[in-house]
């Protein structure tokens, strides 16, 4: 969205020989889900509220500008998303609308756009979000999203997590422990460093070309459910430790999803981990962490040939100051993703046994007065050359690229507004990205001679949204 925006990347799912054990925490989480929506259907919906309607607090308490959490914010989030201060009899149900603008400085190849738009200047809803967001029953809360993509006609169970939490004391300090529940990893997280609420929040459906990921920026998003447990101790130390197993193909069409004929598969159970310490002193917080996650594929559902085996380790750190009248928050986060293509270099579908791909995003935001935000950054992707992996995109057989995002964005109603509209948000703003180089080059980088966007600076984008949240 996440509010975690849906990933049009190819994704890696579920199944195996070691499915039945892996099969779990997915039941657990199917389970979950189930239970509040349930609960949901169960209260009146009198109204439209959200975390903002649940607290009493305006969305500035928690966002400098959404979905960047605030301090006060993560705390929220990890406490299990059950503070309460405003009115306790409307079930915290919400909505999301985004309708966007997208011009590519050249026109996308003709049918490689979404069915029914143009090659350029599309003007369209690209998607409309129903969310359970809040307390449930006592320490239980979560953040459920169920999204649509108007222009597809597809709705899917969106990025999505489910957590009970309480506070204790362990060393004589407070702490929160947590068991939480979740379809993608890192939507969990407390930090925007992470891929799933990581700058920039919101992207256009509309690409030609881009660099390609590592598996825990785009592999596994909505295709797998994980359960796990946490500790955020002396209001400083988080540590996490989360199993995932893939959903199965049926699974993923119940859900929504659109595995395709012959997805990936994930064999087994997939640890992801994280630690971060945040030290802070008064409106200035410093943190510094690392994640990481191990999971086995069987790609294309190719059995008899092993397995690929991916794991990501990432470190990230986060500088903020949360003030009165402006704040300022700085990210830098690196992904580095080692291969063992056993199955893949066996089947001839990559020239080599081990690879590495490494992701690297700089960015920054300034927030004035919780109203106009400012935000840029600059994002790389390199890697080991490998004509199996990347020839159809590169002439080099290189996946390297690298590019600037600058977002300006206007927030009318973060501080709070009068009655009725006191909870709600919107963030209305433009951005623009520049690819610097991709797959290796910056003209004719795959070598088709076709030109557009087949050259680096034909893919830069223009794209005018408005985020709505009622």
């Amino acid at each position: 969205m996440e509010m975690s925006g849906r990933s049009f990347a190819p994704e890696h799912r579920a199944a195996g020989f070691a499915r039945r054990l892996a099969r779990g925490a997915h039941w657990l989480a199917i389970a979950l889900i189930g239970a509040v929506a349930l609960t949901c259907a169960s209260q009146p919906a009198s109204a439209v509220p959200s975390f903002a309607r649940q607290t009493g607090q305006p969305c500035a308490a928690c966002h400098t500008a959404f979905p960047e959490l605030t301090p006060f914010g993560r705390r929220f989030k990890l406490s299990g998303y059950t503070l309460q201060g405003g009115d306790p009899k409307i079930p915290p149900i919400a909505a999301m609308l985004m309708p966007s603008f997208t011009n590519t400085e050249a026109p996308l190849d003709p049918g490689s756009q979404p069915p029914g738009t143009k090659t350029n200047n599309n003007l369209v809803t690209q998607q409309a979000t129903a969310l359970y967001a809040g307390g449930i029953y006592g320490n239980l809360g979560g953040f459920i999203q169920v999204s649509g993509n108007p222009v597809s006609g597809q709705v899917w169970l969106d990025a999505s997590d489910v957590r009970y939490a309480d506070s204790f004391k362990l060393f004589g300090k407070d702490a929160f422990w947590g068991i939480d529940v979740n379809n993608t990893p890192t939507v969990q997280d407390a930090w925007n460093t992470t891929p799933a609420f990581g700058f920039p929040e919101i992207a256009t459906i509309f690409s030609a070309f881009s660099p390609p990921l590592t598996h825990v920026e785009s592999g596994w998003g909505q295709q797998v459910a994980g359960a796990g447990a946490y500790v955020f101790w002396n209001d400083m130390l988080y540590a996490e430790l989360t199993a995932y197993s893939g959903i199965s193909k049926t699974g993923l069409e119940a859900l929504g999803e659109e595995p395709g004929p012959t997805p990936d598969l994930l064999n087994g159970v997939a640890p992801y981990w994280r630690l971060a310490m945040e030290p802070h002193w008064g409106d200035h917080y410093l943190m510094i962490g690392t994640f990481g996650m191990y999971g086995q594929v069987i790609p294309a559902e190719t059995f008899g040939f092993g397995f690929d085996d991916y794991t990501d380790v990432g470190f990230d750190s986060q500088y903020q100051y949360d003030g009165d009248k402006f704040s300022v928050t700085a990210k830098l986060t690196d992904i580095m993703e080692f291969q063992r293509l056993n199955s893949s270099f066996a089947q001839g579908n990559s020239s080599n046994l081990n690879d590495r791909l490494n992701s690297f995003k700089a960015n920054a935001s300034f927030v004035w007065d919780h109203t106009y935000s400012l935000s840029a950054g600059y994002f790389s992707v390199a890697g080991t050359s490998d004509a199996g992996l990347y020839s159809a995109n590169s002439l080099t057989n290189s996946p390297d690229g690298d590019g600037l995002i600058f977002d300006v964005a206007y927030l009318p109603f973060s501080h709070g507004s009068p009655s009725p509209y006191s909870t709600y948000n919107a963030r209305i703003g433009v951005q623009y990205t520049q690819y610097l180089k991709l797959y290796g080059g910056t003209t004719n980088f795959d070598g088709s001679g076709i030109g557009g966007t087949h050259n680096a600076s034909g893919n830069n984008t223009l794209f005018l949204y408005a985020w709505l949240a009622f």
